[in-house]
Parts: structure tokens; C-alpha cells; sequence
């Protein structure tokens, strides 16, 4: 009786070490996802591939970042961007078509290879517009950065945001 008393005490035991060190494994590996603005700022580099702004770029899209934001209330919240200014760019929707695209087995022999870059370049002057864009860095993918893009209204309020890579 004594020893079944005994292993019913170790098996407690054991158990009780085996869920501590679950709990704390767990909270070592969780990661705050929270926004934090002093570390958002404290952060700008581009070539950090392991860039804490990553973490908090959801965060930040969903809670604090809202359309029709002033540029100014961007800056205060989120510093100075990397890039700031008018960009060409594609509208929401238009794509370049496969026939232009290096998806395209054909555009990547050698001979076709300057048609196809013309083409997209002569597609890009016809279609692309210009935008008022900030661009923060927020990490890399495998082997190209990631930027939040805030894309500005004519009146210099947010019109949208996402997460695209460069």
C-alpha cells in the first residue's frame, strides 16, 4: 500500500514537472503580435531580415491603421517611411497579360526576351497611374523585402493599405 502510495506521488510529480515545462516552452516561444510604436520606429531598417515589425504588421492593419487617416496622423503613428512620394503603378485589378508575362515560356528565350520586356514596359506607360504611396519596411520573404504600402487620396487621407513584397 505504501509503495502504490509512493508511485501515485512520483506519477503526480512527474506530471506536474511535464506540464511546467509545456508552460514555459509555450510562453518562450510566443512572441508578442501586439503593435508597439517604439519598437515599430525603433526598427526601419530594410536589410533586417529578422525585423520586429513583421510581428506587429497585422496588429497594426486591423487596431490603428485606418482609412481616411491623414498623412500626418501615419507619420506620427508609424515615423518616417522609406520611401515617400509618387509612384506609377498597375490600378487594383489590372494585370499584365499572360502574353506579355515571363510565366510565359516563350518570353524566356533568349531572342523573345527584349520583346517581352518592351511589351511590359509599353503596357506599364499605358496603364499604370500615379499614386501617392509611404512605404515601411516589415521583413523579408525567403529572398525579397516585404513593405506596408499606404497609399494616399488626392486630399492626402488614407485611401488603403496592404503588405506587399519588393
Amino acid at each position: 500500500m505504501i509503495f502504490q502510495y509512493s508511485i501515485k506521488i512520483y506519477l503526480m510529480r512527474g506530471l506536474t514537472y511535464s506540464l511546467y515545462l509545456i508552460l514555459c516552452f509555450t510562453t518562450a516561444c510566443h512572441y508578442s503580435s501586439s503593435f508597439n510604436q517604439e519598437v515599430w520606429i525603433d526598427n526601419p531598417e530594410m536589410s533586417d531580415t529578422r525585423n520586429p515589425r513583421a510581428k506587429m504588421v497585422g496588429d497594426l492593419m486591423q487596431n490603428h491603421l485606418k482609412t481616411g487617416m491623414s498623412r500626418e496622423a501615419v507619420l506620427n503613428l508609424l515615423g518616417k517611411p522609406y520611401k515617400d512620394g509618387i509612384e506609377k503603378r498597375l490600378p487594383k485589378g489590372v494585370v499584365i497579360p499572360d502574353s506579355l508575362s515571363f510565366t510565359n515560356s516563350d518570353n524566356l528565350k533568349r531572342e523573345n526576351q527584349q520583346k517581352a520586356v518592351d511589351g511590359i514596359n509599353e503596357f506599364y506607360r499605358l496603364y499604370s497611374q500615379p499614386d501617392t504611396i509611404m512605404l515601411y519596411p516589415v521583413g523579408w520573404s525567403t529572398i525579397d523585402p516585404n513593405f506596408l504600402v499606404v497609399k494616399l487620396t488626392g486630399n492626402g487621407t488614407v485611401g488603403e493599405y496592404w503588405v506587399e513584397q519588393h
